[in-house]
């Protein structure tokens, strides 16, 4: 498959998670949450840094039907020193965050404790040296515990992965796992966790891996505040660039 045919593809899977939350009119018990989270961290002095994040979630669920999520999250950073050299003022910018992703998931529930799903992402991330990794496929899952305020889930599926690292474009199917855990403590107040791992189908020492906690507390009326730890690791990454990427994000989020 091409990455055009790609692309197209991954496109048209992500419309359709937005358009599943569409089906099925509302007979049944409904949820929709929206929030956007904004974050923002300057210093200034001998060295100026700046590292600023946004991050829209959508999310909808009908009982007995299932449901969809879709985030956009993007993140930037630079840091700027100053030094001088022979009575000059040298200034020297440095770009240390720069990403964009875009995701999607869709479940169809088939027993109360089961699931179908399509999952679908696009990744930007120059300091990683990607210029754009794709992914979009099927799959299915089991709810070990569901709940109003609690819910912890396996699933596993396949996928096709398109992908431009370090100026090296390549397309495989890998398959995919991931476990997933969220506690509603009280209102509007959560943590949650997941892990997604996924191998080439062929060559499982070339794999994917990304872990992430998160937890978020009400501040004031529709505001909350959000913190996140994500945790992705690539087997195989461009030239001069590390397996891990760690980053800490905090920022407040709006109820829209």
């Amino acid at each position: 498959m091409t990455l055009k045919q790609g692309l197209i593809v991954v496109t048209a899977g992500l419309v359709a998670l937005g358009l599943h939350a569409q089906e099925a009119a509302p007979a049944r018990a409904s949820k929709l949450e929206k929030s956007l989270t904004l974050g923002l961290n300057l210093t200034d002095g001998n060295s100026e840094t700046m590292l600023a994040n946004g991050n829209l979630q959508i999310a909808g669920e009908k009982d007995l039907l299932g449901s969809f999520k879709v985030g956009l999250e993007g993140n930037y950073g630079e840091n700027t020193t100053r030094s001088v050299v022979d009575g000059v003022e040298i200034k020297e910018d440095e770009t240390t965050v720069s990403n964009a992703k875009l995701t999607g998931n869709a479940k169809k529930t088939l027993t109360p404790r089961t699931y179908a799903y399509l999952d679908g992402s696009v990744l930007n991330d120059d300091i990683a040296d990607i210029s754009y990794r794709a992914t979009l496929g099927p799959g299915l899952g089991l709810f070990l515990v569901k709940s109003d305020s609690i819910s912890l889930s396996l699933d596993a599926g396949v996928l096709q992965l398109w992908e431009d690292v370090a100026g090296a474009s390549d397309d495989y199917w890998a398959l995919r796992f991931s476990q997933a855990f969220e506690y509603k403590f009280a209102a509007n107040s959560k943590i949650w966790q997941s892990v997604v791992y996924t191998p080439e189908a062929g060559d499982f020492e070339n794999y994917l891996a990304t872990a992430e906690i998160g937890v978020e507390a009400p501040l004031q009326g529709r505001l909350n505040l959000r913190v996140v730890l994500q945790d992705k690791y690539d087997s195989e990454p461009g030239e001069d660039v590390k397996h891990n990427d760690l980053t800490l994000i905090a920022g407040v989020s709006i109820k829209l």
